[in-house]
């Protein structure tokens, strides 16, 4: 199946469109359209999403091509195998979930959770902080790290650098900007690769809704 674009290099899909090649050929689909660098969803402009890039790449020494989005702000809607999010349309809350492939950034990142981690047993963490652990574990499952959540020691650099880009508003708006590390191109698809695979096995079994020509 091939996809049309118009002219600021946005895929014109509905939710039915993008399930069909989950179907038919998901490898081509995460490859050349959820990893392509096609222009996002949530960006009126290919050059505004050029300038996002290169902001993020001047503050973080990572290459723009090591760079990309994914989720709904990048789709127009989301593909997550959750029943509440699953084809729900993007909106103006909608994070910008920004991809970085880098693995000195990675290293870095995951280094000082690692060490905040020994300081802080799992053991003597509660609530939201125990939470977050187990989630920070299920992500190391695709050597991906996160930054929703962290403690606030950690990461500061990072998070001065997603505070700037906010406020700098590429994409129209102020939308929160939210992470995800990974140390090279094979973990980043495998991520992907698996998601898709939850949503075709959820939708099968009739436990996620089946995508119509409008995203909810």
């Amino acid at each position: 199946m091939k996809f049309k674009f118009d002219e600021q290099g946005h895929i014109l899909w509905t939710p039915k469109d993008l399930y069909g090649m989950v179907k038919d050929n998901p490898l081509r689909l995460v490859n050349d359209y959820l990893m392509g660098g096609v222009t996002p969803k949530a960006f009126a402009e290919y050059k505004l999403y050029c300038d996002f890039l290169h902001a993020i790449s001047e503050r973080t020494g990572v290459h723009p091509r090591n760079l990309y989005l994914r989720g709904s702000c990048q789709i127009g809607f989301s593909i997550a195998p959750k029943a509440d999010k699953v084809w729900t349309a993007m909106t103006a809350d909608s994070d910008l979930d920004l991809v970085i492939v880098d693995r000195p950034y990675f290293d870095r990142f995951e280094e000082e959770i690692r060490r905040w981690e020994t300081r802080n047993p799992v053991q003597t963490l509660q609530g939201r902080e125990s939470y977050l652990f187990i989630e920070r574990q299920r992500d190391r499952q695709f050597y991906c790290c996160r930054d929703k959540g962290l403690p606030s020691v950690v990461c500061v650099h990072h998070r001065d650098m997603v505070a700037a880009i906010k406020t700098l508003c590429h994409c129209g708006s102020d939308r929160e900007v939210t992470a995800f590390i990974y140390p090279d191109w094979l973990s980043a698809r495998r991520r992907y690769e698996n998601d898709i695979q939850l949503l075709r096995i959820g939708i099968e079994k009739g436990e996620l809704l089946a995508p119509d020509d409008q995203p909810f």
